[in-house]
């Protein structure tokens, strides 16, 4: 049987789960089962355990839970509204289930807004901090028990503070609610968007590595400079901008306690940086927006009036491309280049661009290479106009899906 410790500990994911799915038995009964095989913990009786203090093994709690939920709907029908889970489960275990005689009903207060256990914040329907720390727990269990990756982004909403006070909290409130709006349209349905601060909100990514989440928040902080660069307030353009750090599992961190510790520091490293950046946790201390490359999988022509020169492109960032070359290109050269991905289906729309060449470095013979040949590595540092606002980059990789299957929603 479960004890209350471990009731406890996934009683914050389960509560969200009811919330969710109470009245679609298939499909909660299906987590439900989920919950048990990636935890270890009876999940039926660990619910059951939390709504009335009754303990039962796990094979006859998911057979009250079956009926429990049945005889909701079937009430509710008859009554022609919804009666809930707590009426529900009271109705079950007095008259229906007759071996069951007037049983406690504890935390009857969860579903109240503001008790303290309410998984969704009020004002912006994103996740409490606590929620959120669950989350971060549940999926780094479910990485490690499948050998996956998972992703946590976290954002500051920059000089929300002396915002706040010149707009008024009326508006400030609606600030917030268009924020977490524009967030949850930036994510698929297993992230999960919280809001653990006054002017923090955070993103949990599973089956998504540094590439990938790199993208989500960078899509984010465009869409919320460029949104609130057009919203008005007294008849000025709100600002809003927001700063972000993103680390991931296990490559930056292997407790779900380090993997915040690491995005909070590129958080800070954003801050300090000048705001409204996206930084990923680094020792190196990146300071740019950059995706490292599949090899082979991006190909670099050049463009120009004479032979078009073919590259590998090696890594990509917001400021510019690094590629490989067989040929090579003079410092200070301006060029335009066409990047393909080279996908068997096909990929996106090859992406051209405008640069100017800032380095070049002949690199060693690699093994397997014919012998004689060069190879340099070229870097074009690309023209500021040259991508309408960093969409047409976004739109690249986010189509080449780099590093975020399943792709965001």
């Amino acid at each position: 049987m479960i004890n209350q410790e471990d009731a406890g500990r996934i009683r914050v994911e389960l509560l969200e789960m009811l919330e969710e799915d109470a009245l679609n038995v298939q499909r909660l009964l299906s987590r439900l089962d989920a919950v048990t095989s990636e935890s270890g913990v009876g999940a039926h009786a660990a619910l059951i355990l939390i709504l009335t203090h009754l303990q039962f093994d796990d094979d006859e709690a998911r057979e009250h839970w079956t009926g429990i939920v049945t005889h909701r709907a079937e009430l509710s029908r008859a009554l022609g509204r919804d009666v809930g889970v707590r009426v529900a489960l009271l109705d079950y275990f007095v008259n229906v289930n007759r071996h069951l005689i007037r049983p406690t009903l504890i935390d009857l207060e969860m579903f109240e807004v503001g008790d303290g256990s309410s998984t969704r914040e009020p004002l912006t329907g994103l996740a409490t901090d606590r929620m959120f720390r669950v989350a971060v727990q549940h999926e780094l269990r479910r990485a490690r028990r499948y050998g996956q990756t998972v992703s946590v982004a976290v954002f500051d909403l920059d000089d929300f503070g002396p915002m706040n006070d010149r707009l008024g909290r009326f508006v400030g409130d609606r600030v917030l609610k268009e924020m977490a709006i524009l967030l949850n349209n930036k994510i698929r349905d297993i992230d999960v968007a919280a809001r653990p601060g006054e002017d923090e909100v955070a993103l949990v990514l599973p089956q998504t590595d540094r590439n990938g989440a790199l993208l989500v928040a960078e899509r984010f902080r465009l869409e919320v400079e460029r949104f609130f660069g057009r919203r008005e307030a007294d008849g000025a353009p709100v600002g809003l901008t927001v700063s972000g750090g993103v680390a991931t599992y296990p490559g930056d961190a292997n407790s779900p306690e380090e993997l915040l510790e690491r995005a909070a520091q590129a958080l800070y490293r954003a801050k300090a940086s000048g705001k409204n950046i996206i930084l990923v946790y680094n020792p190196e201390r990146r300071r740019f927006l950059r995706f490292d490359l599949e090899p082979g999988r991006f190909e670099v022509e050049v463009l120009g009036p004479q032979d078009v020169r073919v590259g590998e492109a090696r890594n990509l960032s917001r400021n510019g491309i690094v590629f490989t070359s067989p040929e090579t290109l003079h410092v200070g050269e301006e060029i335009e280049i066409r990047l393909q991905d080279q996908t068997p289906d096909g990929g996106p729309k090859p992406l051209r661009v405008r640069g100017r060449v800032v380095r070049l470095e002949e690199l060693p013979e690699e093994e397997g290479t014919k012998p004689g040949a060069d190879l340099y590595e070229i870097g074009v540092a690309f023209d500021a106009d040259s991508l309408a606002a960093g969409d047409d980059l976004l739109d690249f990789l986010e189509r080449s899906r780099i590093g975020s299957e399943p792709g965001p929603s």
